[in-house]
This record gives C-alpha cells, structure tokens and sequence, in this order.
C-alpha cells in the first residue's frame, strides 16, 4: 500500500513539475529555462507576470473609475501619490513572488494535497473541496490581516506603510499592492499553509492566485460597486479610513462572524456627475 501510494504521490509530482515548466516556457526563453534551476525560472516567471497584471489592472480600474465613480474629480489623488503608490507595489513584486513560488515548490515536493487533474476526485468532490478551501481561506486571510493590526510590532515595521493612505482620498488602484514587501507574502500565507491540510486541484490554486493578486487592486480603486456580501473596495476603504473593521478577503462573512463589520456609509449623489 505504501509503495502504491507513494508511487501515486511520485506521479503527482511530477505533472506540477510538467505544469509549472510549461508556464515558464510560455513566458521565458526555453534557453533560459534550461539554464537556470526550476524555482528560479518559476521565480521568474512569476515575476514578470506580476509587472504586467499589476499595472494593467491598474489602469482598467482607473479608467473604470474615471467614467462611472460617483465621486468629483477633486477626491482622486494626484499623480504624484498613484506613481509613489506604483513605485512602491513594484519594489515589492520580487519579494512577494518568493512565496507563490514557494507555494509551487511545495506541491511540486509532495509538501501539499495538490491534485493534479480533476479526474482524479470527480466533479462533485472537486467542487466540494474547492468551497472548502475557499471558505478556510476566507479565515486564514481574516485572522492573518487583523493580527497584523493588533499585533503592535508587525504593525509598525510591516503593514503600516500600506497604510500610509489612511484617508479616501488617497485611495487608488495602484495603492493595492503598495507596502512592505513583507505585507502581501504574509497574508497570502494561508493559501500555502492550508495546502498541506486541504485538498486543491493544482491549476485551480495557480487561478485563485492570480484572481487573488487582481483583487487586491480592485479592492482600492474606491468605486461605488455593491454586491453584498462581497468585500467590494466601499468596504474595503473604510477599512483604510477606520483602521480597525472590515478585515475580510472576498467577503464580509468573517467581519460579520467576529465582529468587525462596519457597513460603508451611504454616499448622496443626487447632485453628483458621472466624470468624464
């Protein structure tokens, strides 16, 4: 049985490798990812990615908001602010890369319960395991966000500098990965700890990742969008402004649990333009 299962694990491993490897080869030179070690070219990879998505998102999200934000052009922050915001995302990429990377490493050496193909549970189970995994994500990213308020010293050095924008004025989209290099990795943490605990298709994790990475700039571009009970960026900038609600991931399940919730104030418009 022992050498069923690992020979099943060993297979496993190696369609991660086969995986990641192709994503690299997608992005790099195959000279270049057959120079360099794997985690390196997956650092890489990873990367450059990061220093696209990011600003891309970026500007949608500020056009979007430019168009159809229910608020004067006088609340946007200046150009000045959104560069240092972008300046400061994109000296934390490289850091924060290290720990999805290091997520990839682990299920690439059996450290996880990565599945590689759907086929290998079934729909049913491959659905109920991604809801679970979700749902004590949703937790882990609550409780790792709030201690990093409460806990005064990683507060300080780590997460106040995203915090520097502690007013709705300052508020953008490319303040969403502004910070400490530190302060993204550690509230992603949960999605690679629970790997080793939960069951997760592969690709599937890589795709929650990514969804994960965009929604910390949708989050801050400070429109009006409601759909309850998602943590939209209305919510998500009271969080900026109180400093001590509204700590939750994708939604406000976890604030509403512990008693953190603080629903934003309702914005009169009536005399408001859409900008043009």
């Amino acid at each position: 049985m022992k050498t069923r299962q690992l020979t099943k694990m060993e297979e496993y491993m190696k369609m991660f490798l086969e995986e990641t490897s192709f994503y690299n080869e997608i992005v790099l030179p195959k000279t270049l990812t057959s120079f360099l070690p794997h985690f390196l070219s997956s650092w890489l990879r990873t990367t450059l990615c990061a220093f696209v998505i990011y600003p891309l998102t970026a500007f949608f999200c500020l056009n979007f908001w430019k168009r159809y934000a229910s608020s004067s052009k006088e609340t946007m922050p200046s150009k000045r602010a959104m560069v240092s915001q972008a300046i400061g995302a994109l000296t934390s990429i490289p850091v924060s890369t290290l720990f999805s990377t290091g997520f990839e490493w682990m299920a690439e050496n059996g450290w996880t319960r990565c599945y590689p193909r759907i086929s290998n549970v079934g729909w049913i189970s491959y659905v109920s395991y991604t809801l679970v995994y979700l749902v004590v994500v949703e937790f882990g990213i609550y409780w790792a966000h709030r201690l990093m308020h409460e806990i005064k010293p990683i507060y300080k050095y780590i997460h106040s500098p995203h915090h520097r924008y502690s007013k709705e004025v300052m508020l953008s989209p490319f303040a969403g990965w502004s910070g400490h290099p530190l302060d993204g990795a550690l509230q992603e943490t949960p999605y690679g700890i629970i790997l080793m605990a939960l069951p997760i298709h592969f690709t599937t994790f890589l795709a929650l990742f990514l969804i994960e990475a965009v929604w910390g700039v949708i989050i801050h571009d400070r429109s009006d969008a409601k759909g309850w009970p998602i943590m939209g960026s209305n919510y998500h900038t009271v969080h900026h402004t109180s400093g001590h609600h509204n700590y939750g991931n994708y939604t406000i399940l976890m604030d509403w649990l512990f008693g953190t919730l603080r629903h934003p104030k309702e914005k009169d418009t009536s005399n408001v333009q859409k900008l043009q």
